[in-house]
């Protein structure tokens, strides 16, 4: 069994679809589970925050950097989930209406509602950039900058690690079987530390060094 960073997915939604489409062969329903956006938020109130949280949705990064603004970190998998099914709450309802103007049309279309959605005045979405990502305090870094790895190996052998993983997944089946997931950095060096100690030694040993040369100042707040 093998794992891999893969560390050449391109920063952009647009692009990360179209890279993961050609050079990994996904589905663009497969690579949304993949790509993932941080969105800073700022509310007037609490209640449709706690509202939200209330939900129960995967993999969500979600932290609260000052008096009534917040960090939101989410698959474009679980944005299209919260659309479909959670379309109920404001911050839910804000989220579509800003992200539809600034998202390639075919990450949401298909799941887009068919009634009109009016804006709630109490949430405040915003987008951060990839630059801006980098530019966080380090313990939020840790937490809401995702990596996205590939792992091969027998059917057997990656059954026995799904329950390892926070974050969706892609499994591929083949000769060797395939699985693409994303953990946070945070998550990664936790997964990791434990593959040291069993089967993905050698390569969990190296790529937790590589992560510890490009996120230094993140280790010491894991």
């Amino acid at each position: 069994m093998e794992i891999k960073w893969l560390n050449n997915i391109p920063p952009e939604p647009r692009d990360s679809l179209n890279f993961l489409k050609a050079r990994y062969y996904l589905s663009s329903e497969e690579a949304f589970k993949l790509i993932y956006i941080t969105l800073k938020l700022k509310a007037l109130s609490d209640s449709p925050i706690y509202k939200f949280l209330e939900r129960t949705l995967t993999g969500i990064k979600f932290d609260e950097i000052d008096k009534r603004e917040y960090l939101l970190t989410l698959s474009i998998h679980t944005l299209r989930e919260l659309i479909k099914d959670h379309l109920d709450l404001k911050l839910t309802k804000n989220l579509y209406l800003f992200l539809n103007k600034i998202l390639p049309k075919e990450f949401i279309k298909d799941v887009s509602p068919k009634h009109s959605i009016l804006a709630s005045q109490d949430i405040i979405p915003e987008i951060l950039t990839s630059e801006e990502k980098t530019k966080l305090p380090s313990f939020l870094k840790a937490k809401h900058v995702m990596l996205s790895f590939s792992l091969k190996g027998s059917c057997e052998e990656l059954i026995t690690l799904l329950h390892l993983f926070p974050n969706s997944y892609v499994l591929k089946i083949g000769n060797p079987y395939q699985i693409f997931t994303s953990f946070s950095i945070s998550e990664a060096f936790i997964f990791l530390l434990k593959q040291k100690e069993e089967v993905l030694k050698d390569s969990a040993e190296k790529i937790l060094e590589t992560l510890k040369i490009f996120f230094p100042e993140c280790f010491g707040e894991i």
